[in-house]
């Protein structure tokens, strides 16, 4: 099992390139991974969350992998992102959900 870069957290899952991807199922990505970790039997499930993300009127959603191992740092794994995999939560929630305002003007929400 590879390190991350932050202290001596023990990624669960391959590197990104070796994970199962299916472009546009976000929660078959997140089912995938959950099922290699179930196999690989070395964190136990329950500190595992699919997380759905949603706009106010849920018409959009995107599933994220949360790794809640009981220490002082939590973890995502987005194999849609191009933030680190796994990204330490306080950097994903910081760099994931920016205001409006930071976005570059090519860009809109809807």
């Amino acid at each position: 099992m590879a390190r991350s870069s932050s202290s001596s957290y023990r990624v669960a899952v391959p590197p990104r390139a070796a994970c199962v991807y299916t472009s546009c199922y976000c929660e078959e990505n997140v089912w995938k991974l959950c099922e290699y970790i179930r196999s690989q039997d070395r964190y136990p499930l329950e500190e595992f969350y699919a997380v759905f993300i949603s706009n106010d009127r849920r018409m959009d959603y995107h599933v994220i992998l949360l790794h809640v191992p009981g220490g002082e740092q939590n973890f995502i794994y987005d194999l849609d992102t191009v933030l680190p995999f796994p990204c330490p939560f306080e950097t994903y929630s910081t760099e994931a959900f920016r205001p409006d305002d930071s976005l570059h003007p090519e860009f809109h929400r809807y």
